[in-house]
């Protein structure tokens, strides 16, 4: 018999991993599955588009706008607007926006001063951005963002549709040569797989403010929550849509014309941005913040238990044992790209398919020193 005569240490290492590879599995096909096996909606016709405010906050970040106004701008899109709110810049910002609002009719310029509000970050001037918005719907986006397409706005507004109200977007970076670009459209691409999913679930958790639409009815109606977690330097969106947003009214759109491509990032600031997020996570709702904390530590326990579980069965010499086990691993691993792969044709991530495994435990050896980290950060700014 296959388990006759084995080690104690090594059944539990069997079950051990037989644990973890069916905890995946599931979160494969009863979460992720939801997202990337579903069929996406072609969007309304043109008639039924809604008007759109797109806001966007800018600090010193002239060096972008030039090359991300005039895309945004020129959007086939036939009623928008697009509201900068100008943050206390000190750069050429203000002359770039009275230059671009003679050249288009359709930029709404916001000039802030210190004197307007004491309350530091974003929140503040992306509420006034909302409030001069002249649409119901506003679409958040960064300075440093550029959509991925003339249509970027058309696939967005065509998931408003019956009750919708609240549209998520992918956002990722631009495409470049390199390793660690490659790893940062890989964490995008997981990111977005996992946000898309659990609202698809009915657990909308996760938002990017590089590319997240709603009504202004939603922010005026929770204004307090809004504003409560103004002191986080990142992941309020995701708290916002967690507290303020019903599960049914939450939609994804899911097409590699409605990227919002941000320009890249160091490492430095990427691994940062990682540990900002899980302290956000901490202001999830129970359930949630519950599943996503256990897929990542499922995700790196994996690599250690099958390591170690293969190593074992290899020293005691069964070989039938060990082809089941690495029958096991390669089930999970395939499955894992399964969804990944039709993840990333539908979010225009192809380029990371090769690496995917690399990326994926090279994401996994770090998350616990993102984690690690989180708890510095947060005693820095609590």
């Amino acid at each position: 018999m296959l388990f006759n005569n084995l080690p104690l240490y090594a059944l539990i290492c069997l079950i051990l991993l037989g644990f973890i590879i069916f905890s995946l599995l599931l979160y494969y096909l009863v979460f992720y599955g939801r997202f990337v096996f579903r069929k996406e909606k072609k969007h309304v016709l043109s008639e039924d588009f809604p008007p759109i405010s797109i806001i966007i906050v800018a600090h010193d970040e002239a060096h972008h706008l030039i090359k991300s106004l005039p895309e945004l701008l020129t959007q086939d899109y036939p009623n928008y607007e697009v509201v900068l709110v100008n943050d206390n810049s000190t750069d050429e910002t203000p002359q770039l926006a009275i230059e671009m609002r003679n050249k288009y009719h359709n930029l709404h310029y916001v000039n802030m001063t210190s004197s307007v509000s004491t309350i530091e970050g974003k929140k503040f001037p992306m509420a006034i951005g909302i409030q001069a918005a002249q649409n119901d719907v506003v679409l958040l986006t960064g300075p440093s963002c550029q959509p991925s397409s003339p249509y970027w706005l058309r696939q967005v507004a065509g998931r408003f549709v019956r009750r919708t109200r609240v549209v998520l977007g992918h956002a990722s970076y631009e495409k470049r040569p390199g390793f660690f670009n490659k790893l940062l459209h890989y964490d995008a691409l997981e990111t977005s797989i996992i946000a898309f999913s659990y609202t698809i679930c009915g657990m909308p958790v996760m938002a990017d403010g590089r590319n997240l639409a709603y009504n202004k009815d939603i922010f005026f109606k929770n204004k307090e929550k809004y504003f409560r977690h103004s002191q986080l330097p990142f992941g309020e969106d995701c708290i916002f849509i967690n507290e303020a947003v019903k599960h049914d009214v939450c939609n994804v759109v899911a097409s590699p014309e409605a990227v919002m491509e941000q320009y890249p990032i160091e490492f430095s600031k990427w691994f940062q941005l990682k540990q900002f997020s899980l302290i956000s996570r901490s202001f999830y709702k129970t359930v949630p913040r519950m599943l996503l904390k256990w897929y990542n530590w499922l995700g790196f326990w994996f690599h250690i238990a099958a390591i170690g579980t293969l190593a074992v069965i290899a020293v005691l010499k069964n070989w039938i044992l060990l082809g089941i086990v690495g029958a096991a691993v390669l089930l999970k691993i395939g499955m894992q790209y399964l969804v990944f792969i039709k993840g990333a044709n539908k979010l225009g991530e192809k380029e990371v398919l090769p690496g995917m495994l690399l990326y994926d435990i090279l994401v996994t050896v770090l998350r616990p020193w993102i984690y690690l980290g989180s708890k510095f950060e947060k005693s820095k700014w609590k």
